[in-house]
């Protein structure tokens, strides 16, 4: 089933919600400069909001509620979350489409989540900063993707991978997309000018995301690069989930993994090729 997933920051409590561009056929946009009334859904209300597209460069379709009219639903928006500057906090709304003029809203905040989740425990930021950040909307949903992911201490890499690529692709983003045309290297993620390569793989791996990054930066198909990788606590709880499963399938040893502490070690040492602005994510297990 098709719904719009919109990570929640202060102007969606203020004002309104964006309509990302892959989703402005399902949602019914109106052509440039008009608009037209749709009817949310929550708990046990409803109000009028209005679907509009802007007469601006890009065309941005938008729904907004910051009117008299919207004052209930603001308010049960406020009951529920309270992001901060950053918005960064993994909170979101779903909705979902019942007609052609009525969607109904479904609120996910960090008391819903999974009681032991992934989540990001840090940020590592190369030539760029957190207000530099918030410029991209699709890095605000990344911390939303990985906190949906809920953690199972006897499942390894493999089953994590499947489950962020289960809810990147559920938030719309690319997969596997060709990090430039003319190669066969593909990128784990994008969306818009973000390329998100995930790695719990083995600790030197890692360098070929920062080829990738690199290739797609200097072609102009990406304006930033997002690195997620596990922290120390939760890649050695990896590790020990990999070395079981080697030694059930006869082998000794494990080859160990990738983790933020090695990234924060040789990016200064790195830093003199890495042109790009980059974003690594720090992920570990979050425990209620």
């Amino acid at each position: 089933m098709t719904v719009l997933k919109h990570a929640v920051g202060k102007s969606t409590l203020k004002e309104g919600i964006a309509v990302p561009k892959a989703l402005e056929k399902w949602i019914g946009a109106p052509a440039v400069g008009k608009k037209r009334h749709i009817i949310l859904l929550f708990e046990n209300e409803s109000i009028t909001a209005t679907l509009r597209r802007l007469a601006n460069a890009r065309r941005h379709v938008q729904i907004k509620y910051e009117n008299k009219a919207g004052l209930p639903f603001r308010k049960w928006l406020a009951s529920l979350f309270s992001p901060s500057e950053t918005g960064m906090e993994g909170e979101y709304l779903e909705l979902e489409r019942l007609d052609r003029d009525t969607f109904r809203m479904h609120a996910f905040p960090l008391i819903r989540q999974p009681k032991e989740h992934l989540a990001i425990e840090e940020w590592l930021l190369h030539r760029t900063n957190e207000r530099a950040l918030q410029a991209f909307p699709a890095v605000k949903e990344i911390p939303a993707i990985v906190q949906s992911v809920e953690f199972r201490p006897l499942e390894g890499q493999a089953f994590y991978n499947r489950r962020l690529s289960h809810f990147f692709t559920a938030w719309k983003w690319e997969r596997e997309r060709r990090v430039v045309p003319q190669l066969s290297l593909k990128s784990d993620f994008a969306k818009t000018s973000v390329q998100v390569e995930v790695e719990f793989g083995n600790a030197r791996t890692y360098y070929q995301d920062y080829i990738k990054f690199l290739l797609a930066f200097d072609q102009k198909l990406a304006s930033l690069g997002v690195l997620i990788v596990p922290t120390e606590a939760f890649a050695q709880t990896l590790c020990a989930v990999g070395l079981r499963k080697a030694i059930e399938k006869g082998r000794r040893s494990y080859s160990g993994m990738i983790h933020i502490e090695k990234v924060r070690r040789e990016l200064p040492f790195l830093s003199f090729m890495l042109r790009m602005p980059l974003a690594i994510a720090g992920i570990g297990v979050h425990r209620k």
